[in-house]
């Protein structure tokens, strides 16, 4: 497009005055132009004369005398006769009218070629621009051919709606600086040799004397710094004065300051990604850039209830004024984002789309039952944003697949509190670990067995062991007891229960009796203690057990009843009376439970179990049960259990250590140190923690060679169903035995087997019990067995063949289970400490079984390379927030003097309750101080950093998960969200300390600590490199004009980049290190499928009409070692590049050989080979960024790596 010379137009002190020829088809707008004038401050009459309508505008000191020919033909001669006089020209033209527009590019080109005219400049007005028919100039350039006039004439397309006044005032402005070029003596087409600068005004060299030479660029905006337009097309038309960096918050444009807003523009620019913005909720990004939508309401995407109301009505105009009212003032993220077709002008105005990224699988996912998988990608036929289930709490079908996949669910079915009791707060798990592999190791070296197949633990033992469950055996007797405390209990527990307190205690810490509200009043709930405990010992006394308890006192009943009578008429006035007749009669059923429990405690009842300390736990094994003297009744407790803090696992019975056989059966254990202390200390150096780093790989090699030593294969070649071959021919007291925290509520159990015999044998309340809390969690086995186990008989198979077939059929479906589920899991197991946390207003903190260093010296052991960031990661999820994560340089006692200590606190508030329009949200912090000033650090303000707006955007009906970060090279901390939310909340909070108010390398000891309300926490994990899988990114290219697609091939690469976040920018970085697993299984073997002879120029891979070609071969990932998807028909190697050293910015991301030779932050390696090779007519940026056509890429970077190193070569 041609332009005018590269000197800004000043104003002329004297007037000049030109003539100007207007033509055009019949109601172009010719008129209007014409007629434009009378829309300003000083107006002239117009004239008619010789057949041409006159009209005389003055602009800028200058006089414009516009002359339109009426729509005759432009070459008639009485026009002719003009041309001569004429100083330039304009061609209107009708922007909507596509019917006509082949005529008027044919009239426009010989008006341009007619002798007078031809060295004249021709603005050409693009009028009718506001209808929505309208071309776009880039259309109308090559409707109207209009390339045909670069190098003959001096031009310029200019957008316009006449009728309103627009753009008419900046086309003249154009059309008078050419007229004046030509009157000042300079060129008025363009040189040969110079061509127009395709960046028009947004060219960025206009400072380059070489690039002026060469390409002609425009002038300056005639409003100078009053401009505030922004459109693309004006922006390459003029050349502009530079935005001031305050913008329109400058404190000089406000106080009107004319030397300074006559240097700088001062405006809000557009946010460049429009309606796909996803930081809508960051305050400070809203108020600094316009947006093509209204404020967003803050309580979208997920907890606005008036625009759930709207989506969901089938009639708008039936909702209340209030509701469309709300809805027409803020915005609102479109549940449908990327795939939304409604293009409709209320809806796009009001909506905010959001482009996440797609799943490569489509279709095909196989996650789609991971609810953080389906919240965090686009899926076909799947809402970004699912509705809440209209049933709520109600819901009858919140396991089918179908139902979740269209709605959101409330967390139901809460966790509940696993006392504390800190059991492994001594224990270094890490270096167990550690230990464990390298005995392991040294021993199969040293036997010269065979090792193991490219040195990888088969994925399926890992799995196992990451999913599978602990399992515990009892009798009848103990399972009645269980139904009435409600918790499985540890052999120690039970003997505290011939304490009439201490069975007290086990009634008001009953599920039932937690739900009376007036217990949680100190007053009465010391009340009703002392009841309990009096009732207990009536119950205690009527049997003759008062004597054999721990305390023994003198029966008096009397005393006992007169205080029962008391405490009885004081609680009734104040709890309801069938609170009363729960709390009386749990106390008497819960004391004769005891009594009768104390006639068969659970478990063997070893001595050394007092020794080893594991009859403070509960017992079990991870996996198949066949310790059948403990009895038939069988329960699976939840994976989530065995991640408790208090929980570890050994890798058979702790007694074999005290016993010494564990040195027999295990000899890379080493010698048999003698003493029962030497084997207990041990014994709890090598047992393990599901939650610490390193377990399944650990557990894994004792498991192999375990087996392999029982069938004598000398061999770490070894397969899953030979592990469990092994498994079900043993003892139990030879398998994983776990040791569970000691008092489990039955919320943790997740299925019971028990033979009808058995279950027909309780009393008629037991089972009341059982339908009430299992009904869909127990499965009543058709077998008739004993009631009373053989407990003399050891070995994997009861003697009773009863009992030896109702073991097997459970086992059978048990394994059948694993067999079922193991791969889905698999994707999403449980990692790190879970647990949760009971109610303490914050005043107790509990110390995690990991350190920070013990995590640092675990990550440095599994990696060969290390990161030097020097940057910890703390994740973790929770609900419904009101807790608080503590850093300290060492354990928290209360029974210690720690004024001294300074902490890092880190607190998150509680979820905001939506009640209106307005947002509510207690104040989360950063804060350094002592653990216990929670309150003087919220009523002192002293706080390193808050937020009161830390949850928008969140999804409040499930786990937050957050994201703390130690830069300990910079002191800075930074607490985020991550998984799903960090989509759509901006909530962010960062601070800086220096050494001496903090010095973050001291801090070790991780503390986890709850307010008003219990919190269920889970996957607390530590990292040292950012993990991607837990920092969801947006389709950053994809824009409101895309046409929606979720297709593998059609989704963008390109990922948002969260750098913009504030107080973050240029502290937060990508890695490129997958987590864990998936980096693991960069080491796993070879695909078994034959290379492709094609690589990665084969075009049959990404078609879908040949599926059976990746089935057959494989080819190289676009991501190579990179990838965080292991396709099986993709190999990994590694590809040695260079990072480029503009990253994303690159302006040769379209050169497929440059972006094989250098690697560009969280893009493919290789582009997709296009169809059509070298005849694609698509020339588009978009997409040569994402394919190739035919150029042999993999020769010519191996030709430039040569190369390269031929240079290093001779430079050294």
């Amino acid at each position: 497009m041609a332009s005018s010379h590269n000197k800004r137009t000043e104003p002329d002190s004297k007037r000049s005055s030109f003539m100007v020829f207007i033509a055009g088809a019949h109601s172009a707008g010719k008129t209007s132009v014409v007629f434009f004038p009378r829309k300003l401050e000083n107006q002239h009459d117009s004239l008619y004369t010789m057949g041409l309508e006159i009209q005389i505008v003055p602009i800028n000191n200058n006089s414009v005398i516009l002359l339109d020919e009426g729509g005759r033909s432009a070459g008639r001669a009485l026009q002719r006769a003009y041309y001569r006089r004429m100083t330039g020209i304009i061609y209107v033209v009708d922007s909507s009218d596509r019917t006509t527009i082949e005529e008027t590019c044919n009239e426009l080109h010989q008006l341009a070629n007619e002798e007078g005219l031809r060295t004249k400049p021709f603005l050409i007005l693009a009028n009718k621009q506001d209808l929505p028919t309208a071309m776009t100039l880039d259309e109308l350039k090559v409707k109207l051919n209009l390339v045909k006039l670069d190098g003959i004439k001096k031009w310029h397309l200019h957008p316009t709606c006449a009728i309103r006044g627009e753009g008419v005032r900046e086309g003249l402005g154009w059309l008078i600086d050419a007229m004046k070029s030509k009157d000042d003596g300079t060129t008025a087409s363009k040189s040969s040799s110079q061509s127009q600068c395709r960046k028009g005004g947004k060219c960025d060299q206009i400072g380059d004397k070489n690039h002026c030479r060469e390409y002609e660029h425009p002038s300056f905006c005639p409003d100078g710094g009053r401009c505030k337009k922004q459109t693309e097309d004006h922006l390459k038309m003029y050349r502009h004065l530079p935005l001031c960096p305050q913008s329109h918050k400058c404190i000089d444009y406000l106080k009107e300051v004319k030397e300074h807003c006559d240097q700088y523009r001062h405006f809000a620019p557009y946010c460049p990604y429009g309606n796909n913005c996803a930081l809508f909720h960051d305050k400070s990004h809203f108020e600094d850039f316009q947006h093509p939508f209204p404020p967003p309401c803050p309580h979208t995407p997920f907890e606005c209830p008036m625009h759930s109301a709207l989506c969901e009505s089938k009639n708008n105009r039936s909702l209340s004024t209030v509701i469309q009212q709300h809805c027409l003032n803020f915005a609102h993220v479109c549940k449908l984002g990327r795939n939304c077709l409604d293009q409709t002008q209320l809806h796009q105005s009001r909506s905010i789309h959001i482009a996440r990224q797609v799943c490569p699988y489509g279709e095909k996912c196989s996650m789609v039952s991971d609810e953080e998988h389906i919240n965090t990608l686009t899926h076909p036929h799947i809402p970004d944003i699912r509705p809440l289930c209209p049933y709520r709490d109600d819901c009858r079908e919140p396991d089918k697949l179908e139902h979740r996949l269209q709605f959101r669910h409330h967390i139901i079915h809460e966790p509940g509190v696993v006392r504390y009791y800190g059991t492994n707060k001594q224990v270094d798990f890490v270096q167990n670990h550690r230990n464990n592999v390298e005995c392991v190791s040294r021993f199969v070296s040293k036997q010269n067995w065979k090792p193991l197949p490219s040195g990888i633990i088969p994925d399926e033992i890992v799995d196992w062991i990451r999913t599978v469950q602990p399992i515990h055996r009892c009798n009848l007797v103990i399972f009645e007891s269980i139904l009435l405390h409600g918790h499985v209990m540890s052999r120690e527990y039970m003997e505290h229960l011939k304490d009439p307190t201490f069975v007290a205690n086990s009634v008001l810490h009953h599920s039932r009796i937690r739900r009376i509200d007036a217990l949680k009043i100190k007053t009465y709930e010391e009340d009703a203690r002392k009841y309990v405990t009096a009732l207990v010992c009536l119950e205690f006394g009527k049997q003759g057990f008062l004597s054999k308890s721990a305390n023994p006192e003198i029966f008096v009943a009397s005393s006992f009843e007169d205080t029962v009578r008391k405490k009885e008429n004081k609680l009734s006035g104040t709890i309801p009376s069938n609170d009363m007749r729960a709390l009386r009669s749990k106390a008497i059923d819960i004391a004769r439970a005891s009594i009768k429990l104390h006639s068969d405690p659970a478990g063997i009842g070893y001595a050394s179990d007092k020794a080893l300390g594991t009859d403070k736990l509960v017992f079990s094994i991870l996996g198949p049960h066949m310790g059948h003297y403990y009895g038939d009744i069988i329960i699976i407790f939840k994976r989530e259990i065995l991640h408790h803090c208090d929980a570890n696992f050994s890798m058979q019975a702790a007694t074999s250590f005290v016993s010494g056989r564990a040195y027999t059966m295990r000899p890379w254990l080493g010698k048999d140190p003698g003493s029962t202390a030497e084997r207990v200390k041990h014994y709890h150096a090598t047992k393990l923690h599901a939650g610490v780093p390193g377990y399944e790989h650990a557990a894994a090699l004792e498991l192999m060679a375990l087996t392999s030593s029982q069938f004598n294969l000398k061999s770490m070649d070894i397969t899953l169903d030979q592990i469990l071959q092994r498994w079900l021919a043993v003892d139990s007291h030879q398998t994983i035995e776990a040791h569970l925290p000691q008092l489990i509520p039955l919320d943790y159990i997740d299925h019971i087997y028990m033979p009808r015999s058995l279950f027909d044998h309780l009393s008629e309340d037991a089972r009341r019990a059982v339908e009430a809390v299992f009904s869909d969690r127990i499965t009543i086995a058709d077998h008739k067995v004993e009631l009373t186990p053989d407990k003399g008989t050891f070995g994997a198979t009861p003697s009773s063949k009863a009992r030896a077939d109702y073991q097997e059929a459970v086992v059978r479906t048990i394994l059948q289970r694993y067999k079922k589920y193991t791969p889905s899991l698999a994707l999403s197991y449980l990692r790190g400490i879970t647990m949760t946390i009971p109610s303490t207003n914050l005043d107790e903190h509990y110390v995690l079984p990991l350190t920070i260093s013990q995590a640092y010296a675990q990550y440095n052991f599994e990696e060969a390379h290390p990161s030097k960031d020097n940057i910890t990661h703390i994740y973790w999820k929770a609900l419904h927030g009101d807790m608080m994560l503590t850093l300290s340089s060492e354990k928290i006692d209360l029974d210690v003097d720690q004024s001294h200590l300074r902490c890092l606190i880190c607190y998150v508030a509680a979820k905001p309750i939506a009640i209106d329009d307005q947002y509510h949200e207690p104040i989360s912090y950063l804060a350094v101080g002592h653990p216990f000033q929670h309150e003087i650090i919220t009523s002192k303000k002293k706080y390193a950093v808050k937020t009161d707006t830390f949850y928008t955007g969140c999804n409040n009906t499930d786990y937050f998960t957050y994201c703390l970060e130690l830069h300990l090279l910079t002191g800075f901390v930074v607490l985020a969200h991550a998984g799903p939310n960090a989509l759509y909340s901006r909530g962010i909070m960062c601070c800086r300390f220096s050494r001496s108010d903090l010095d973050l390398t001291k801090l070790n000891f991780i503390h986890v600590s709850a307010g008003n309300h219990k919190v269920p926490m889970k996957n607390l994990v530590i990292h040292f490199t950012r993990q991607p899988s837990m920092h969801p990114t947006f389709d950053k290219s994809f824009g409101s004009a895309s046409t929606a697609s979720t297709s593998a091939s059609a989704s963008s690469t390109t990922e948002y980049d969260d750098s913009n976040r504030p107080t973050v920018k240029s502290k937060l970085e990508y890695d490129h290190m997958a987590d864990k697993r998936k980096s693991a299984s960069a080491k796993t073997p070879k695909s078994p499928l034959k290379p492709c002879k094609d690589s990665i120029y084969c075009l049959l891979q990404y078609s879908s009409d040949v599926p059976e070609h990746n089935l057959t071969y494989s080819h190289p990932c676009r991501y190579s070692e990179l990838c965080s998807e292991r396709e099986p028909h993709l190999t990994h190697e590694p590809h040695r590049a260079p990072k480029c050293d503009n990253g994303r910015s690159c302006d040769k991301l379209d050169d497929p050989v440059h972006r094989a030779a250098y690697r560009h932050t969280n893009l493919p390696d290789f582009l997709i080979p296009c169809f059509h090779q070298s005849r694609c007519n698509n020339k588009s940026s978009k997409h040569r960024k994402d394919y190739f056509h035919g150029e042999r890429v993999l020769d010519k970077i191996t030709t430039t790596s040569k190369t390269a190193k031929a240079d290093d070569s001779d430079e050294n």
